[in-house]
């Protein structure tokens, strides 16, 4: 599996993350059709962390997330910040980074975007 992005709706974007990708920049996420996206706030994050493993999510290089996996692992999960009607902390306009340590590691992130 490769990192994918799926931009197929005006107002989200669905991110799919095996490998480590330092700079996922606002215009990787707007589709041809959709007006420029001026912000993206991380409202789900979905993942499986292999033992011995980690996840370590960051907004313009600030880290904004990071889980590790202990060696019992994997580690699999959901936060879902829509419920609570807030975002992953950092600022929405920033790049996404994403470093991804260990085999079987992935993560899913929803992002809604504003335009």
């Amino acid at each position: 599996m490769a990192n994918t992005i799926e931009k197929n709706s005006f107002d989200r974007a669905i991110l799919h993350i095996d490998t480590t990708d330092g700079e996922i920049t606002l215009a990787d996420l707007k589709h041809a059709d959709e007006a420029t996206v001026t912000g993206a706030r991380i409202v789900e994050v979905f993942y499986q962390i292999a033992a011995g493993g980690s996840l370590d999510i960051d907004r313009g290089g600030t880290q904004a997330m990071k889980l590790t996996a202990g060696s019992g692992g994997p580690l699999v999960g959901n936060i879902n910040y829509r419920q609570a009607g807030v975002a992953l902390r950092g600022s929405d306009t920033a790049d996404i980074g994403v470093t991804v340590t260990g085999t079987d590691t992935y993560v899913t992130i929803v992002v809604h975007k504003i335009h």
